[in-house]
């Protein structure tokens, strides 16, 4: 930014900005303020949570900077978030969600699908050159992975630290914690050894990623349920971790206060 035409530098005078422009360091939270009291007028409420989040009966609001994602049980609804937004704000309408953060939307018979085919195609183009094989299961059965797999000498240190180990993991973890949770056990156990991983971890990592193109066209459905039965699995493992066993257990808490008086 410039000096406005004119105005002469005189020691140490500055400027005074009386609104926010683009480019500067506060112009985002700036943003994000007036946006908030524009809400809280409507008489939205911002999720305790998630800052970026917003309900009001029958609608929700994403805020991403000044891209806004709304969210409605129905046409009626939606278009009545729409015009509540209008009359404080100039809108420019793009109609369905497509793509937001890397996440993409889909719709098929009346059900909503979110994926990350495209993130994904890019992350297998980018490490295509480590030819990664293709598998049908993110952790081969019976794999067992260890510290002890990890580099013991210079050398192996010096191989592994040309390798983007890290670079990878993190990739997939982006995309295990939005679309792809049937890889997030893979990925949590990949990441205990990303401070020092040996040439086993990153095979595995490539198996990993070979199972995640083998099965790109994967997608979460998003689509209401009339009746929702909630499951809980365990997962015993056996002590799979090779690197030092331990053992946990959970206490079960109740309501209220155990009397131990007697009668």
């Amino acid at each position: 930014m410039s000096q406005p035409e004119g105005f002469v530098v005189e020691a140490d005078k500055v400027c005074r900005l009386k609104r926010a422009i683009y480019g500067l360091h506060q112009s985002g939270r700036q943003w994000f303020l007036e946006m908030d009291n524009v809400l809280k007028e409507l008489n939205f409420l911002k999720l305790e949570w998630c800052n970026c989040v917003y309900m009001y009966k029958n609608k929700l609001i994403l805020l991403y900077v000044d891209a806004i994602i709304l969210l409605a049980k129905n046409g009626k609804y939606l278009e009545l978030g729409i015009d509540l937004l209008k009359r404080h704000f100039e809108l420019k309408v793009l109609g369905k969600t497509k793509k937001l953060l890397g996440i993409e939307f889909m719709e098929i018979d009346g059900k909503v699908f979110i994926h990350q085919n495209s993130y994904i195609d890019e992350v297998c183009n980018l490490y295509s050159k480590f030819k990664f094989p293709i598998s049908s299961l993110p952790i081969p059965k019976g794999q067992a992975l260890s510290k002890f797999d990890s580099p013991c000498t210079n050398q192996e240190v010096e191989e592994m630290s040309n390798l983007p180990y890290r670079n990878l993991l993190g990739s997939l973890a982006f995309i295990a914690g939005r679309t792809r949770p049937d890889i997030m056990y893979a990925v949590n156990l990949l990441s205990q050894f990303q401070s020092n991983p040996g040439i086993k971890h990153w095979q595995s990592l490539l198996k990993l990623l070979g199972y995640l193109q083998s099965t790109r066209n994967y997608k979460l459905d998003l689509s209401k349920v009339n009746n929702l039965n909630l499951k809980c699995y365990s997962d015993s493992d056996f002590a799979a971790n090779r690197g030092g066993i331990f053992c946990s257990w959970m206490k079960l808490l109740f309501h209220g206060e155990r009397s131990n008086k007697g009668p």
